[in-house]
């Protein structure tokens, strides 16, 4: 069976809700706090679990509490966690998340063992053509090369999502076969000011980086729905209307449940059109992982099994 190979961060995610976010110096009072599974490797491997994709996850943990809840967590969600190395001496990553009353986030990362590859290599299983590497900036760039340089050893495809934004090597995007981005990470790879609102700027950015090698880019704009430029042909998505409670982790929904239809032989529209459904469900809950839907709830929209070709 083709499979998703997850190159990534795997993190436990602690949410403060409060009526709005503080400013510089200030407290203020909280009105919760949770205690999610995430970070945006681990956020995608379940996204693709849920979505009926076989799916392995690569990655670093510490030798602690949220290491061994972390493991046990996409244990449970039936991912394959033989990839993942236990380090002494760093801890498991953390990202603490503010979220609003009007479900906006801030976030701060504390990467922990998600940075620690060092002499340990990010040992891919066997691969095959119909397989794909899906990798974020969470880790390492050598990382990420070096993983997209196996990937293409076997002919399999390569999703890189450049988050958070930060500049990418030539290097690494003429290994990436689909480029999945924000406003933010598309305006940074480009170097150009984005105007959302129209499709011909988003274009000449997304064409420009598929000038670097890269043959498919896709741009997510949350509220604004989904952009594709494949190949040179273009396309849009439209966003579903639904009442957002809290969007952590929407971007990586659709991701991985955008692989999901990807190696199930979907076109590549129809896999992006997966992918807004998936995340539009998700953002209606709390949490990154924990509010990525599964596959029954995903067909009651879409309509159509993503573990069969169209």
């Amino acid at each position: 069976m083709p499979k998703v190979v997850v190159v990534g961060s795997i993190n436990m995610d602690i949410v403060a809700y409060v009526d709005r976010h503080p400013r510089v110096g200030e407290t203020i009072f909280g009105k919760d706090v949770k205690y999610f599974p995430g970070g945006k490797g681990a956020n995608q491997a379940v996204a693709c679990k849920r979505l009926g994709c076989d799916t392995v996850m690569v990655g670093r943990v510490g030798r602690d509490e949220f290491g061994s809840t972390m493991l046990q967590f996409l244990r449970s969600e039936g991912i394959d966690t033989s990839g993942i190395v236990t380090l002494d001496g760093h801890a498991t990553g953390t990202a603490f998340i503010v979220v609003n009353a009007e479900s906006e986030n801030c976030i701060i990362v504390v990467s922990g063992a998600n940075r620690a590859w060092e002499g340990t290599n990010p040992v891919l299983p066997e691969l095959s053509a119909a397989d794909v590497v899906l990798a974020q900036f969470e880790v390492p760039n050598d990382v990420i090369l070096q993983a997209f340089q196996e990937a293409r050893r076997w002919g399999a495809r390569t999703i890189l999502n450049p988050a958070p934004a930060r500049q990418c090597s030539e290097e690494l995007l003429a290994l990436t076969s689909i480029l999945v981005v924000n406003e933010l990470e598309l305006s940074e790879l480009s170097q150009m000011d984005i105007d959302t609102g129209n499709d011909d700027s988003i274009c000449e950015a997304a064409s420009l980086l598929t000038k670097a090698g890269v043959d498919t880019v896709i741009v997510t704009l949350g509220a604004n729905g989904v952009r594709l430029l494949d190949r040179g042909h273009k396309s849009r998505t439209n966003a579903r209307r639904v009442k957002a409670v809290d969007t952590t982790g929407a971007g990586d929904c659709f991701i991985g449940a955008f692989a999901a239809g990807l190696v199930a032989n979907y076109p590549m529209l129809d896999a992006v059109k997966l992918g807004n459904v998936a995340a539009s469900i998700s953002v209606t809950r709390e949490g990154a992982a924990s509010s990525i839907p599964t596959l029954a709830e995903v067909l009651e929209v879409y309509g159509r099994n993503p573990t069969e070709a169209p």
